[in-house]
């Protein structure tokens, strides 16, 4: 279960550095503001241990969505950036 939590926080990690770097106005990094995305994703990595769900078979659904989700936000960056 350790796995799964420290996967999905990995997860929630990725995903709001890549909304910090969205910023259209460069703000300091903020663990306040990150905090909430990092307990949600451990706890979505909490109950998929729990259910002994493997993230092989999560991954399948969420993936496609949460990578969708930070390859948008890299691309607006780099492209508010030129």
């Amino acid at each position: 279960m350790i796995k799964q939590i420290v996967i999905g926080i990995i997860g929630g990690l990725a995903y709001s550095l890549s909304g910090l770097a969205n910023k259209r106005k460069r703000e300091k990094f903020q663990l306040r503001k990150m905090a909430p995305t990092l307990i949600v994703s451990a706890i979505i990595g909490c109950i998929a241990g729990y259910l002994g769900l493997d993230y092989g078979v999560v991954a399948n659904g969420a993936m496609v969505a949460g990578l969708t989700a930070v390859i948008e936000k890299i691309c607006k960056a780099v492209y508010r950036r030129l």
